[in-house]
Formats: structure tokens, C-alpha cells, sequence
């Protein structure tokens, strides 16, 4: 899969490259705490969810956070989505988020899962 994607796991810089561009890898203390319980062997509140649970195991910060959100907001109005969540998140992250190519519901939805630190928010997006 990563030859597909031409991305490149280097331990020596502690970085994914993808085509040129470098995501780096978590340490420890950078690790939300839904990651950290992971490892446990305890299921994740991520993995319960119906779209997971077909699908067998799956990384605790994936797309079931990040899938959800919008697809249950899209009857709702942009107007007062978007007000609700400026007063949520400051703005500038969520302006930075876009900036990297997310949406803003995607964007939104990614600094929920994140707890509200940008940095993560951001690493959830690749």
C-alpha cells in the first residue's frame, strides 16, 4: 500500500513522505488520550460505532471521528453551523485547517476529535 501511494516510512527523520511532502510521527506525549488507550487491549469508544465494527479494527483517530460529523450536519443551515462553531474553535484554527486543503465541516470536525489542539487536528487530516 505504501509503494502504491509512493510514501516512504523514515525512522532516521521520524517522518511519513508522500510524494515529496513530510508528516511527522507523534511522540508519546503528543498522542491524544483516545490513542494512548489504545493500547490497552480496552476497545475504543471509535470502534463501537456501526460504520467501525463492519469493518473490523482500525486506527483510534480515523475517519469515524471525522466521517460522522459532517454527513449528520448537512440538513443543517451554514449560517448557524458556522456561528455556533466560530465560537467553539477560534477561527484562525479553523482558517489554518482549511488552508491545509480540509473543508470547514472536515476542519471542524477534526478539531473536535483533536480536543481543540491545532497540531493534531492538523496530523488527523493526512
Amino acid at each position: 500500500m505504501l509503494k502504491a501511494h509512493q510514501a516512504c516510512i523514515d525512522l532516521e527523520k521520524n517522518v511519513l513522505r508522500i510524494q515529496g511532502r513530510e508528516v511527522k510521527f507523534l511522540s508519546e506525549h503528543e498522542l491524544p488520550d483516545k490513542a494512548r488507550d489504545f493500547g490497552s487491549g480496552e476497545p475504543s469508544e471509535a470502534s463501537n460505532q456501526p460504520s467501525g465494527s463492519s469493518r473490523g479494527p482500525s486506527f483510534p483517530g480515523g475517519g469515524n471521528t471525522l466521517g460522522g460529523p459532517p454527513a449528520q450536519n448537512l440538513g443543517r443551515p451554514n449560517a448557524g453551523h458556522s456561528r455556533h462553531n466560530s465560537s467553539e474553535y477560534p477561527e484562525a484554527h479553523i482558517t489554518m485547517l482549511m488552508d491545509l486543503g480540509a473543508t470547514r465541516e472536515v476542519a471542524i470536525s477534526s478539531l473536535k476529535a483533536a480536543g481543540g489542539n491545532i497540531d493534531v487536528a492538523a496530523s488527523l487530516l493526512f
